[in-house]
């Protein structure tokens, strides 16, 4: 695609990287710069672990009762509605702890072990963007099955309007002076290529900077460079998420080069695009059956209350 015309580009792009310790030793070594910000470090991962879900261990049913069971000899005969009442509750209590609780559990659990953070901030796709053909660019031959990095691609196009473009590119001394990272040569590259190849704002690059004798350990640099377009969703809260998902996907050992970049662009998407607090509508769930159990609670105790006085009576 040949590069539009000079008022395509308005407003210049926006940029920020990451280095790699290697996938075998794994972490984030610092380094990059956000938009408009000289030094930005990016986010800062760790914190205290989780040791799994809020709610486990064995669950019964209910109390036990003596005399017989449900109904048994014994029971006075004004005990039945009272004895229905407490087993609806009973079966309430056991619905809420099996099916609401260990949802959130699950949620809390899942968000603290990735430490990445739910985006609160909605917005609106980019519109406008012209699909360029190609979705990748692989010189050193990491990519084996290119369909678990394009479908993921693909999928964040589809729900942000920005076309991920990625390159993983050969060694070039000129980015890299005796072995040091050269920020400004990477970003001026970038912003050559873009301007080369796309012809509308609505472009990410995500390019990956080979350092010397590099391996598939990937020892180098990846960098990220906007449009200013892409930039209006992709803004410091989304990035963060983005390189959040980029390095627990990155040590995860299980994963192909394909497979992660292509998860941490199908989760990202999936984080930042959407309406309000993702996790309202569970919250909204566990108050609404808390306030109908407390309600069975107090139509309960008044049964009860009745009906104990009148067998006193």
């Amino acid at each position: 695609m040949g590069r539009g015309g000079g008022s395509s580009h308005g407003g210049g792009g926006h940029s920020g990287g990451r280095s790699f310790g290697g996938r075998s030793g794994g972490g984030f070594g610092g380094g990059g710069r956000g938009p408009g910000d000289p030094g930005f470090g990016g986010p800062h991962f760790g914190g205290p672990g989780f040791g799994g879900p809020w709610f486990g261990g064995p669950r019964r049913r209910g109390p036990i009762y003596p005399g017989g069971g449900w109904g048994g000899p014994g029971r006075r005969g004004g005990g039945c509605g009272c004895s229905m009442i407490i087993v609806a509750f009973i079966l309430l209590l056991f619905a809420f702890s099996s099916l609401i609780l260990p949802n959130i559990g699950s949620s809390w659990s899942t968000s603290q072990t990735t430490e990445v953070t739910v985006s609160r901030t909605e917005r609106t796709p980019v519109t406008g963007t012209q699909t360029y053909g190609e979705w990748y660019l692989d010189e050193l031959g990491y990519i084996d099955h290119d369909t678990d990095l394009t479908d993921g691609l693909k999928y964040f196009y589809s729900r942000t309007g920005i076309q991920p473009y990625v390159m993983l590119l050969d060694y070039d001394a000129s980015v890299w002076n005796n072995g040091n990272w050269n920020e400004t040569a990477a970003e001026d590259y970038l912003a050559q290529v873009y301007q080369d190849t796309f012809s509308d704002n609505g472009h990410m690059i995500l390019a990956y900077f080979a350092c010397e004798n590099d391996s598939e350990d990937l020892d180098g640099t990846f960098y990220i460079y906007y449009g200013s377009s892409a930039y209006s969703v992709m803004d410091d809260e989304a990035e963060t998420i983005f390189w959040s998902y980029f390095e627990m996907n990155y040590n995860n050992l299980d994963l192909s080069i394909a497979e992660f970049i292509g998860d941490s662009f199908r989760q990202t998407a999936d984080n930042i695009m959407h309406e309000g607090n993702g996790g309202g509508n569970t919250l909204l769930q566990v108050g609404t059956v808390f306030a109908v159990l407390c309600v069975i609670a107090v139509v309960a105790g008044i049964v009860v209350m009745r009906n104990a006085t009148r067998r006193e009576e």
